[in-house]
């Protein structure tokens, strides 16, 4: 007697979709049908009635990690009694109970789970591994397989204490030997498992945000602004919570503004420099001093943003541009220097975690 176990090439499972779900004691288990056969594993077992009819309990499959294919070999004595002779590599098995796991609720019923093996040498004993998983019975004659997943827990971790998880209940045993059902055609029956591990990226960040971070005012004046015409106007970068921003000032203003009032922007100037992009969070005010008198109210802009997929937040309405060459109001003196300001009230600074 020879099964054969066939590593398929590994496939993304995109999705764990909850579907069909029936009830089987406390465990809600989803089921469906579909054409596409297992992504990872498939097991083709011949002579089944003679496995069922045996003494043994269970029935474990080697499964390689590297796509291989790797045959098992069940020696039959006369008295029915399976010696297992089995070839695997270290990683996952199938195993399989033709009469049901008696103590996991599987009377009348044929039980399949899926155990990571856990006999690597290398291994000190700790491993732990987080695991989407389906498992499969193929339906000979309508071409489909029957998919069953646990419906409220779709993700199982698996360590040394608990390395296999399944389905007590797989299916029932009344259901997989009625012939016009498939599952059971000359004595062979095909069994799956299509498997998702979910590996941590081994990486942290750490989100923090900082207020009133150092140098976190910067000046930029243009000279001679009246001569400017609409040209607009940038600073050059500096630095605030490790990133480097820009002033832009739009003369005849931007946008909504354009026309009536003059437009200040600040700017995250290394946004797409940086790899992978980082987006930020800023409150930030903008300044336009008066320029005669200190203790006379200059005009402010307080502003929340998030910059994010846009990398520049402009002001709305900060200066009016009668106000602005107005003389009187001393935003723009007899020199016509324009200053501008920006002052960074919280920055968030985003740390890798080592």
């Amino acid at each position: 007697l020879i099964s054969q176990i066939s590593c398929l090439p590994f496939e993304f499972i995109k999705s764990f979709h909850l579907f069909g779900n029936s009830t089987m004691g406390d465990n809600a288990i989803s089921r469906e049908k579909r054409s596409l056969p297992p992504a990872d594993y498939s097991l083709k077992m011949e002579s089944f009635k003679l496995l069922s009819e045996s003494t043994v309990e269970s029935f474990e499959s080697g499964v390689s990690n590297s796509g291989a294919t790797i045959v098992f070999v069940l020696l039959i004595e006369l008295k029915m009694n399976f010696n297992l002779l089995i070839i695997f590599v270290y990683g996952r098995k199938l195993v399989f109970y033709p009469n049901g796991k008696k103590n996991d609720g599987g009377k009348d019923h044929l039980s399949l789970y899926l155990k990571i093996d856990d006999s690597n040498p290398h291994s000190n004993g700790t491993w732990n591994v987080n695991v989407y998983y389906k498992l499969f019975v193929y339906d000979q004659l309508s071409n489909q397989y029957l998919v069953v997943q646990d419906a409220k827990a779709p993700m199982r971790r698996f360590d040394r204490r608990k390395g296999e998880w399944g389905f007590g209940k797989f299916l029932d045993l009344a259901t997989f030997n009625e012939p016009s059902n498939g599952y059971l055609v000359d004595e062979s029956c095909v069994f799956g498992a299509e498997v998702y591990v979910v590996k941590p990226t081994g990486s942290e960040e750490i989100l923090s945000l900082v207020s009133e971070p150092d140098d976190g005012t910067y000046r930029f004046t243009i000279p001679a602004f009246g001569s400017v015409g609409d040209t607009v106007q940038r600073s050059g970068e500096f630095t605030v919570g490790e990133r480097n921003w820009q002033l832009v000032v739009y003369p005849s203003g931007s946008g909504a503004d354009r026309g009536n009032y003059l437009t200040v922007s600040l700017k995250l100037a290394d946004y797409q420099k940086v790899t992978p992009k980082k987006p930020v969070y800023a409150e930030f005010k903008f300044k336009i001093p008066n320029q005669y008198s200190r203790n006379r109210a200059g005009a402010e802009q307080t502003v929340k943003y998030f910059f994010n997929s846009a990398a520049e937040k402009e002001s709305s309405k900060i200066l009016s541009r009668d106000d602005l060459y107005d003389t009187t109001k001393g935003y723009l003196p007899s020199n016509e220097s324009l200053v501008v300001e920006v002052q960074f009230l919280v920055v968030s600074v985003i740390k890798a975690n080592t």
